[in-house]
C-alpha cells in the first residue's frame, strides 16, 4: 500500500513540475524572444517536457503492473476458496399447491385463456355521473344469495327487499356467494381434509374396556393388541396435520365476522371441526402495488407464511381464500374516476389456494395438486412488521388523494427504482434458467454455495433448451405496464434465441387494482396449467412482481426431481 501511495504522489509531483516548467519557460522566452533558436526550442519545449511526461507514464505503467500482480497473487493464493464462492444460488423451496379460481371467463386455465367472448353487460343498478348505466363484468354462474344458507346472517327484522339494496350487507352476501362457489369447486380437497381429520382426531370415548369382561386367558392377548394399536395411532397422530389455518382476504366493506361464520359452517358440512380451524381475516387494498405503494402484503405473506411452511419437517398446510367484487357503489366512488380505474370495467373474482409441504402431501396424497418450486429473487419489504400479527392489520395503509382516489407518492423516485429492481430480478431469473443453475429439488441453506464446475458437471435435466416448449406466465397488466412488458419480452428473447418455443401469457389485467388477486389469480391459473401438463420437455413458470422482490414459480416435473 505504501508503494502505491509513493507512485501516486510521484506522478502528481511530476505533473505539477511539468505545468510549472512550461509556464516558466514560456514567460522567460516571451521576454527574450531573440535568444530562442531551433536548438533551444527543441531542448526547452520538446525534449525536457517529453522526459517529464515519459516519467509520468512510466510511473503510471508501474502502478498498473503492481495492481495486476496483486490481483494475480490473490487469485492464485485464493484459488482453493475462490471456486467455492463463485456462484451463490437463491434458496429454492418446494411446495404443493391446490388451486381453484372463479372468474367471469371461467374456472380453469383453458376456459379463461381461450375465452374471447365479450362478457360485459350494462348494469341495472350502477350508473355514472350522467345517470347512464355503466358496463360491468359479473360472474354469471354464481348462485343467488337467496338460495344459500344465510338466514343467520340477517337480523329477524330484515325483509327480503333489503337484500336487493346496494348496501354492505348485500356486498357481504355477494362475497359469500363467491366463497361458497370456490369451496364447492374444491369439494375433493375439502373431503380429503375432512377424512384425514376424522381418521386421526376422532375420539371414541364411549367404547368400554372389553378386556375386563372376556375370558382371563384372552385378557393378556387383548391388552397387547390394544397397546400396539395405541402405539400405531400415536405414531400416525404425530405425522398428521395439527390444524387448518385459513386466511380470508376480503375488502374492507365486507363484514368479516359474518363471512368467517359462514366459512366455518360450510367446512363443517364436510366434517372439518371448528376446533381445528384458525381463520385470519386480511383486508385487501384496492390499489395496485407494482409502483406506488409503500408496502406489499403479498410478498410478506409468501416470505413469512409459505417459505417457513415449505421448510417444516412436519405436515403443515394453509388455505387462503381471496374474494372481491367491484360491482358496488363504494368501489365506483373511489376508483371509477381516478387515474388508475378510469379505463377498468368493474368486475369480480375469487381464488382458493391450498399450500402444503412434502410431509403433508405424504399424509394427504392429493392427486389434483401440483409440485411447484418457489424461488425468491430480491428482498421483500419488511415495513410495518408490528402490524403483521394482527388479522385486521394485514392490509397496507395508503394515503389516497381525496379527489382522485390515487395514492400520494412519498418518494418521486420510487417508480423508477421499482422498474430497475424488476429488470435486475428478471436478469437473475434468466441466468438461473438459461444456465440450468436452478435445482429441480429443494436446496438447503448449507448448499447455497455451488461451484461453477459442479454446476457444469451435474446437469439438472437431460432436456436441451432448444428442445423445450416454454410457457411463460406473468402477472403484468399489459394495459398500463408497457415498460414491464417490454422488459419481459427482452427477458424471453434470450430463450427464443436458444431455440426454445415460447408461449407467453400476461394475466395481470383480471383484477389489477387488487394487490392480492392480481398475483394470486395468475398463480392459480399457472397451477391449473401445470396440473394439466406433465411433459418433461415442457417448462412452465410464472413470475410475479412485488414491491422489492420477484417470485419465480416453476412447475417441477416428477421425472426430473424424483
Amino acid at each position: 500500500m505504501g508503494a502505491k501511495k509513493i507512485l501516486s504522489y510521484g506522478r502528481f509531483v511530476l505533473m505539477i513540475l511539468l505545468v510549472l516548467y512550461l509556464i516558466l519557460v514560456w514567460m522567460y522566452f516571451k521576454d527574450n524572444t531573440p535568444q530562442l533558436t531551433a536548438s533551444s526550442l527543441l531542448l526547452w519545449f520538446v525534449t525536457i517536457p517529453l522526459l517529464l511526461l515519459g516519467s509520468i507514464m512510466i510511473l503510471l505503467w508501474w502502478q498498473k503492473r503492481s495492481d495486476n500482480q496483486d490481483v494475480n497473487t490473490s487469485d492464485i493464493g485464493g484459488e482453493k476458496f475462490g471456486e467455492q464462492e463463485t456462484i451463490k444460488q437463491p434458496v429454492t423451496h418446494k411446495l404443493f399447491i391446490y388451486s381453484r379460481v372463479c372468474l367471469p371467463e371461467g374456472n380453469c386455465w383453458s376456459e379463461v385463456i381461450d375465452n374471447d367472448e365479450d362478457l360485459t353487460v350494462l348494469s341495472d343498478d350502477l350508473v355514472d355521473m350522467d345517470g347512464l348505466p355503466i358496463l360491468i363484468k359479473p360472474i354469471d354462474n354464481l348462485p343467488d344469495a337467496a338460495s344459500l344458507p344465510y338466514e343467520y346472517m340477517i337480523d329477524a327484522d330484515t325483509t327480503d327487499s333489503d337484500l336487493n339494496d346496494n348496501s354492505p350487507n348485500s356486498t357481504t352476501l355477494r362475497l359469500y356467494s363467491l366463497i361458497h362457489e370456490l369451496l364447492s369447486l374444491s369439494d375433493d380437497v375439502c373431503s380429503t381434509l375432512a377424512e384425514h381429520f376424522d381418521q386421526y382426531y376422532k375420539q371414541d370415548d364411549t367404547q368400554p374396556n372389553s378386556a375386563l369382561h372376556i375370558h382371563p386367558e384372552w385378557q393378556q392377548h387383548y391388552l397387547v393388541s390394544a397397546n400396539e394399536e395405541s402405539s400405531r395411532m400415536s405414531v400416525c397422530s404425530h405425522a398428521s396435520l395439527s390444524a387448518l389455518p385459513v386466511y380470508l382476504c376480503i375488502p374492507a366493506s365486507a363484514d368479516s365476522s359474518v363471512l368467517i361464520t359462514l366459512v366455518k359452517a360450510q367446512l363443517a358440512n364436510y366434517g372439518i371441526p371448528e376446533s381445528l380451524l384458525s381463520i385470519t381475516p386480511i383486508v385487501s387494498s384496492g390499489t395496485d402495488i407494482a409502483d406506488d405503494t409503500e408496502t406489499d402484503d403479498t410478498s410478506e405473506f409468501i416470505h413469512e407464511q409459505l417459505i417457513p411452511l415449505s421448510q417444516s419437517p412436519v405436515p403443515e398446510l394453509c388455505l387462503i381464500l381471496i374474494a372481491d367484487s367491484q360491482i358496488k357503489h363504494e368501489w365506483l366512488d373511489a376508483h371509477l374516476y381516478s387515474s388508475n380505474g378510469s379505463n377498468i370495467i368493474p368486475t369480480e373474482a375469487g381464488v382458493l389456494l391450498v399450500f402444503f409441504n412434502q410431509a403433508a402431501q405424504d399424509v394427504l396424497d392429493i392427486d389434483t395438486s401440483s409440485r411447484i418450486l418457489l424461488t425468491e429473487i430480491g428482498t421483500p419489504s419488511n415495513k410495518d412488521n408490528t402490524s403483521k400479527n394482527n388479522g385486521h392489520d394485514h392490509h397496507a395503509s395508503h394515503d389516497l388523494d381525496t379527489n382522485t382516489g390515487t395514492p400520494l407518492y412519498s418518494n418521486p423516485h420510487e417508480h423508477l427504482r421499482n422498474r430497475h429492481h424488476y429488470l435486475e430480478h428478471l436478469t437473475a431469473i434468466q441466468n438461473l434458467l438459461m444456465d440450468n443453475n436452478l435445482s429441480l429439488s429443494p436446496i438447503n441453506a448449507d448448499e447455497q454455495t455451488i461451484t461453477t464446475q459442479a454446476t457444469k458437471a451435474i446437469p439438472k435435466t437431460n432436456v436441451a433448451l432448444s428442445d423445450r416448449t416454454i410457457t411463460a406466465i406473468s402477472d403484468i397488466n399489459p394495459l398500463n405496464q408497457l415498460y414491464d412488458v417490454s422488459v419481459y419480452l427482452r427477458f424471453l428473447e434470450a430463450f427464443i434465441v436458444k431455440g426454445a418455443l415460447v408461449n407467453e401469457h400476461h394475466l395481470g389485467h383480471y383484477m389489477p387494482l387488487n394487490q392480492w388477486l392480481k398475483p394470486f389469480i395468475s398463480l392459480s391459473l399457472f397451477v391449473n396449467s401445470a396440473e394439466n401438463s406433465k411433459q418433461e420437455s415442457e417448462l412452465i413458470f410464472l413470475v410475479t412482481q412485488h414491491k422489492r422482490c420477484s417470485i419465480l414459480w416453476l412447475a417441477d416435473s416428477p421425472k426430473t426431481s424424483d
